[in-house]
Parts: structure tokens; sequence; C-alpha cells
């Protein structure tokens, strides 16, 4: 067994540091984020800046100026108050109690103790301070310090909301899936382009994590999501690339190449290339059950739509968008939303079309109100055609899409 626990103690450390790795990367970039949170946790008194001796607001403002972000050290003493944080929010809660984290409690003791003593680990004493601990973690390593309080405040949702959501999808993606392929290719890629691959995953996570927040999943067992997507989005993801159109397929080629360029394996490129599409997996799952099509049917639909539409340009374009402050950066995520589900019931509309592919239930759709169609395809693609794109403009787009949702 101590090979076991010196094994999982060497993971820990491994996780914990690359952890500080990501946020030490975007550090810069997200200094208004870091500082955001920073004022959190002060507001709510698990942390006293001159005590841990973190910047003030001048101190902020002056990195602020010099495009500089939090230090290595000051990230560490965030991430592990962070955790204190989220461990309090969950165990005041019922979250450590669904029976789907009884596998997180047997995984955090050697094997050979888990086959003796079984049943009597799952009734440890400290069990639901142990998921805590686990499920506090996870988040926090994987996605950074400030994404479970920042998705708290966006959606009026309370810590262990959140935590259970990640925790939820990433259990109905197998996550580590997508996680251990990035972490196997230590030494064999730049260590920045290994960044930017976690960010694609990172990016995945965020996405499922706030479509199950949307469509409440947040109180319901975890267990009931995975029974309901996991097998469906193993199959889909089996369709890709196949399935994609146009810029979809185009979009993908381009991201296998450049990882390529980089040194990533084709196997592994492949695989995080898919992270691009499969966040829409629970929307095309929703919608062949809802339109009781075959999974394949929905997908191919659901991406002609998004093709013909723009919607993969609109997307990255809102992704793209530069802000400065909480107000404008919730302002781009209510964007980003709102074209999700749009697209989403667009979809949903073409589905309703009698036909025996996807173009042809797709020109049904569009047959039946062709001017109106028309010219809002034409408006996106003068939209995208117009640079630069800024708040105005694609806000002008999510609009088009709201009018040919009622179509």
């Amino acid at each position: 067994m101590t090979d076991d626990v010196a094994s999982a103690v060497l993971r820990d450390n491994y996780v914990q540091s690359l952890a500080l790795s990501l946020l030490e990367f975007n550090a810069p970039s997200r200094l208004d984020e870091h500082a955001n949170h920073l004022r959190t946790l002060e507001r709510q008194g698990m942390l006293t800046r001159s005590v841990e001796y973190l910047p003030d607001d001048e101190g902020l403002s002056e990195r602020r100026t010099r495009g500089k972000g939090l230090t290595r050290p000051e990230l560490s003493v965030l991430l592990s108050y962070t955790k204190n944080a989220l461990f309090d929010a969950m165990l005041a809660t019922d979250v450590p109690d669904d029976p789907f984290f009884d596998q997180d409690v047997l995984n955090y003791f050697p094997s050979e103790l888990v086959e003796s003593y079984r049943e009597d680990l799952l009734a440890h004493g400290l069990r639901r301070e142990l998921i805590a601990t686990v499920l506090s973690n996870a988040v926090v390593n994987r996605m950074g310090f400030s994404f479970a309080h920042r998705y708290a405040d966006e959606h009026g949702l309370s810590l262990h909301r959140i935590v259970k959501a990640y925790a939820m999808a990433h259990a109905v993606f197998d996550g580590d899936l997508y996680w251990a392929p990035v972490d196997g290719l230590d030494g064999k890629v730049d260590s920045q382009v290994q960044l930017r691959l976690y960010g694609r995953v990172i990016g995945l996570m965020k996405h499922v994590t706030t479509w199950l927040i949307h469509y409440k999943w947040g109180r319901r067992p975890v267990a009931e999501a995975v029974n309901r997507y996991r097998q469906s989005i193993g199959e889909l993801e089996a369709m890709l690339p196949d399935i994609l159109p146009g810029s979809y397929r185009q979009e993908w080629d381009q991201a296998v190449t450049g990882m390529g360029d980089d040194g990533v394996p084709e196997k592994e490129a492949r695989l995080l290339a898919n992270t691009m599409v499969l966040g829409s997996a629970p929307d095309v799952i929703e919608l062949a059950s809802q339109a009781q099509v075959p999974l394949k049917l929905a997908a191919e639909v659901y991406f002609l739509v998004g093709d013909h539409l723009q919607i993969l340009w609109l997307l990255s374009s809102i992704i793209d968008l530069s802000v400065q402050g909480r107000w404008q950066a919730l302002a781009r995520a209510n964007l980003r939303e709102d074209t999700y589900r749009l697209h989403r019931q667009v979809a949903a509309k073409v589905l309703e079309h009698e036909g025996d592919s996807a173009t042809a239930r797709f020109e049904a759709w569009e047959d039946k109100a062709s001017r109106k169609v028309a010219f809002g395809i034409h408006r996106l693609q003068t939209l995208q055609a117009d640079s630069p794109h800024d708040f105005m403009t694609l806000a002008v787009g999510v609009r088009e899409l709201r009018k040919l949702r009622s179509l």
C-alpha cells in the first residue's frame, strides 16, 4: 500500500502544479477576473490581503498598466483559500450524499484496502468530508480558482450547485478521456502548446457545465445525467468528423493540422479537435429525442443549420470579444448562451419538417418562409464580411437568429 499512497501524493502534486501553471499562463489577461475573485474572498472574510502579502487595489492597478498579472506564489494563496471556501460550501449541503460520489471515496484509498474493506470505507465517518475535498480540489485544479465563484455570481446560484454541475459535466463526458492525453504529452511538445491544449478541454467543460445549469440538471442525481447522455455522446463522437459540413469541417481540419504542426500526434490532435463541437452533444441528443429521429440525422441537421446561418463565425466572434470588467464579461456570456440556445431552437424547427435527409428538411423549412430565411442568411453573411465586430454588431446577428427561430 505504500506505493499506492506515494503514487497518489505525487499525482496530487502534479495536478496542483499544473493548476498553478494554467493560472500563471493566463494571469496577465485575467488580472481583472483574479482581482475580483480576491475581493470576493476578502468580502466573505476568507482572507486578509495584508496578512497574505497580496497586492492592494493600487498595486493591482499598477500591474494592469504594466500588463502583469498575479505571481505564482500569489496565485497559490488564492488557490488554497478557494478550495477551503468550496469545501465549506459543499459540506453544508446534500451534494456529498449523492451515491455517484461513492467511487471518489474508494479512489481515495489504496486498492488493497478497498478490496478488503469496501463497505466499511463507504461508511467512513469522514465520507462527506472526503467527497467535499475531492470535488473542491477537482474543480479548482482543472478549471481555475475563480470559475465556481464567477459562475455562481453570473447565474445567481449557490457555490455547491456550480461544483456539482462541473462534476456532472466531467462524469457525463468521462472528462479524463480528454485530460489524460494532454497529460501524456509531457516532454513531447512545448509547454506553452500543452497549456493551450488544456484550454480546449477547459472550454468543453465550461460549456457543458453552463448547459447543465441552464437546463436545471444541478438538482438531479449525477447518475441520471450520465445514463441519459454518456453513451449517446460516445456514439456522436464516433461520427466525427464525417458528419461535419462546410465551415465546421474546415475548422476541425485546421485545428488538427495546427496541432500537428506543433508536434501533437494525430490521434491526440483528432481527439482534441472534437472538443470544439462536442459541447453541442447534449443539445443534439435532446433534439433527436424530441423529434424522434436517429441521433445521426439530428446531428446533421444541427450542424447544417449552423453552417448555413454562420453560427460558427458568430460564436467565434462573440468568444473573441475583448471585455473590460465583469459586466462586459457577463454581456459576452449572455450573447454566447443566447446563440447556442437559438441554434438548438432553429434546428428543432427544421426537424419538424419532412425529408429523408438533413438537406431535404432544411430546404423544406427554408421554402416555408423563403424570403425571411433568405434575408436572415444575407444579413448574417453581411455582418460576417464587415469588420471590426463589436457588441452591437454581434447583437444584431443574434437578433437575426431570434427572428429565424420564430418561423
